[in-house]
């Protein structure tokens, strides 16, 4: 494979996971026979476009990441990397931020001066884009929990709120490991607690750590399988990670056993409605077809169950592995806000190559 820029990699994860999203978004919840009669015999093969706006709509998937990715820049520029603030404040206030987009409220009062620019100095670019207040398939779990914090009371590893461990928690981890491209234990332990907010089942909040990592070693360079085995490994020192750690191997043997079809793996490894069930699917996906990001996307989608999720996190590692140049064009311009989100991608980009200009420079002082 040909040198993969870094700015292609970031673009690659976030336009790629909300190509994947957009993918999934016409066929999620379908059974895979419905799904055929409705496109093809082999399933729906190629990005729809909505009929009213010409463009490829995604779901809150892709919301739910730019809202992180925004979250993290905002932390950023509260100065989270000078350790001045954690970053889960802002995250947090960040997925509020959402939770107004998708019912117009907010969990209470203490959280208006989030959109009084005389008292909240960070530009919101996200609530311009009228696009995003739209409800697709909006996740019910994510927005139960977050209606119920009050007074920034919310979830972590140590203080867990509920029993949460549905995908919610992990669809919207990539772009922290975007952030800590270069420190998989950081974007591991953070996409951990990001998690965590509203999801307090440890199958649940770790699954987003697992992602997190994984991509924050493939941006890195890793080939995608040696990315997983490196989580795996990280799993051996994690409480309560044996599970994921059962399933990311199970995703592996299945990709090596060449007598199981590839529809009847996936089946073996769940709808994708779970956590670590869309884990597992898009790893198995992304290793499967490692040279081959249409046919991966294509596999994590037509399946009974969550497609838009198990597509996108799919596209999401394999973004990260090959940039944006690894999808079709047609589908990169089909896509609805592509200039915002590669402008979130660049942004992010730009402050995370300065840290590491600045963490250099007191290096050799």
């Amino acid at each position: 494979m040909s040198e993969v820029y870094l700015d292609d990699r970031f673009k690659g994860v976030m336009l790629g996971l909300a190509i994947g999203d957009a993918f999934g978004y016409p066929i999620e919840l379908m059974d895979y026979e419905a799904i055929c009669e409705r496109f093809e015999k082999n399933g729906c093969l190629d990005l729809a476009v909505s009929k009213r706006t010409g463009t490829a709509l995604f779901t809150d998937d892709t919301q739910l990441s730019l809202f992180t990715a925004d979250g993290l820049l905002w932390a950023h520029s509260a100065g989270a990397d000078d350790g001045q603030v954690n970053y889960e404040d802002y995250l947090f206030l960040a997925y509020q931020v959402w939770l107004y987009t998708q019912t117009k409220t907010v969990a209470g009062k203490e959280y208006a001066w989030l959109f009084d620019p005389a008292q909240n100095a960070y530009k919101l670019r996200l609530l311009k884009a009228k696009g995003l207040y739209k409800k697709r398939t909006a996740d019910t779990k994510n927005i139960d929990a977050l209606l119920k914090i009050r007074n920034m009371a919310y979830g972590t590893p140590e203080r867990r709120l509920n029993d949460n461990k549905d995908n919610g928690a992990v669809k919207r981890s990539a772009p922290i490991g975007l952030y800590f491209y270069n420190n998989t234990q950081k974007a591991f332990d953070i996409g951990c607690r990001a998690a965590a907010i509203t999801h307090g089942n440890p199958v649940g909040y770790i699954a987003g750590g697992c992602y997190a990592a994984m991509i924050a070693e493939i941006v890195n360079g890793a080939e995608v399988e040696d990315a997983v085995n490196t989580v795996i490994k990280l799993l051996d020192n994690v409480a309560d990670g044996e599970v994921l750690k059962k399933t990311l191997c199970y995703a592996l043997d299945l990709v090596r056993n060449e007598e199981v079809d590839p529809k009847e793996a996936i089946t073996k490894m769940g709808y994708g409605f779970e956590a670590y069930e869309a884990l597992a699917i898009a790893v198995y996906c992304a290793v499967l077809h490692y040279d081959s990001p249409r046919h991966a996307i294509q596999l994590a989608a037509n399946h009974s169950g969550a497609s838009d999720t198990c597509a996108s996190m799919t596209a999401a590692l394999l973004g990260a592995y090959f940039g944006i140049q690894g999808f079709p064009k047609k589908w990169v311009e089909k896509l609805q806000y592509k200039n915002l989100i590669s402008a979130i991608a660049d942004k992010m980009l730009k402050v995370v190559y300065s840290s590491d200009e600045d963490s250099e420079e007191e290096e050799e002082e």
